[in-house]
């Protein structure tokens, strides 16, 4: 079936969110020299609320690190596109992404930078998301990449202007990231642990994971965030985050900051795998990473937009409520009160946390981390191996 062929080549990488915090903090002596390696494009619409007025806190003008009481905080657009054009035909068949064609940006997040916060808050916006897109058609918010390509306004642009015009939103800074890029990112860290209560597979994302402590290795972690057999798109979402905050931690606890052989390396994979836009020079990398450091390294706290799935038409869509939108758009720029819950079972699953995932104990949990909700709720409260 052909919903099973488009199922199969799904992108999961929530985790670019991890990767553009990593990519942030590499603002050194190695970034210097991969700079020229990085893919930019323009990127129209950044900085801007739906009617087209400027956000006086997104300037990309980069200032003395000495001028003002202290960074403002900012919003950074991460996507994860589905092409298999960077994939040989071997490596397909190895990753268990199908032969689709054409680019979708299957997930969607915003990440927000945020000096008075303790944590670092990512916004899910799920794929089959209903919405007004930038060209004023009705349809899922994982077209509108395509859409801007076809127009020739650019992919990143379309996304930006949906979702400023969507959520109320600035959006300061953009980036995209494939499958291979993904792949490249894990490996160059050696592989990320992750520890499951029960076996979980997916034939379909060539997924074979045991019960216990498993370090991933970049095919392994794509199958883990792409798979979609074992449970449902918010479940799916639940496993990306709490991947983002055991990238984070991985990359804290090797101390690859101090070791040079190891951030070549991993800036090396980092400068391959992403797309940015152009006011992602390498000075505002450096800005950003010496003024947002903290936040940078405090732990992710993942929420996602909760909706209905509706198939009456005979094609899905997640239909949202404007009050639920509208309250976790601002839970993202200002925190505070917890959005409605993601995951409420509309795609068929029952409730709880996505499948083989490790909930901690009351004890464990941090305050403020939401680990009592579900399904792309405190998804990075788990235990560690």
């Amino acid at each position: 079936m052909a919903a099973a062929a488009v199922d199969r080549g799904r992108l999961a990488l929530m985790v670019l969110g991890g990767i553009v915090v990593l990519g942030l903090v590499l603002g050194t002596w190695a970034v210097v020299s991969l700079d020229r390696s990085v893919d930019r494009t323009e990127v129209s619409g950044l900085g801007e609320r739906s009617g087209g007025a400027s956000d006086d806190d997104t300037e990309d003008e980069v200032q003395p690190a000495s001028d003002g009481p202290g960074p403002d905080p900012l919003t950074v657009l991460v996507l994860g596109s589905d092409t298999r054009e960077v994939l040989t035909a071997e490596e397909r068949r190895e990753l268990g992404t199908g032969d689709a064609w054409g680019e979708r940006t299957e997930t969607i997040a915003l990440v927000r930078l945020d000096p008075a916060a303790d944590t670092l808050r990512m916004l899910s916006v799920p794929r089959d998301t209903l919405l007004t897109r930038c060209d004023g058609s009705r349809g899922r918010v994982n077209a509108a990449y395509g859409i801007g390509e076809s127009a020739d306004m650019g992919g990143i642009s379309c996304v930006v202007q949906t979702l400023t015009q969507w959520g109320d939103i600035a959006i300061d800074h953009a980036a995209k990231v494939d499958f291979r890029g993904f792949v490249d990112i894990v490996d160059s860290v050696g592989g990320v642990p992750i520890t499951l209560d029960e076996p979980i597979s997916d034939q379909r994302a060539n997924l074979d994971l045991p019960a216990g402590c498993t370090r991933l290795d970049g095919a392994q972690a794509l199958a883990f965030v792409r798979a979609r057999s074992i449970d449902s798109d918010y479940g799916r979402i639940e496993r990306q985050q709490r991947f983002v905050e055991e990238l984070r931690t991985e990359v804290s606890d090797l101390g690859i900051l101090r070791d040079l052989p190891q951030l070549y390396r991993t800036a090396s994979a980092t400068a391959r795998a992403a797309e940015l836009d152009s006011g992602l020079t390498l000075p505002r990398i450096q800005q950003l990473a010496r003024q947002h450091r903290e936040t940078l390294e405090a732990p992710v706290e993942g929420r996602s937009i909760p909706g209905t799935t509706d198939a009456s038409d005979g094609i899905a869509f997640l239909r949202v409520d404007d009050d639920d939108v509208r309250a976790a758009f601002r839970w993202l720029e200002h925190g505070g009160e917890r959005p409605a819950d993601a995951y409420d079972g509309a795609l068929g699953e029952p409730e709880g946390p996505s499948a083989g995932t490790t909930r901690p104990s009351p004890e464990d949990e941090r305050e403020g981390d939401g680990a009592d909700g579900a399904g792309g709720d405190g998804a990075a409260s788990v235990p560690r191996c």
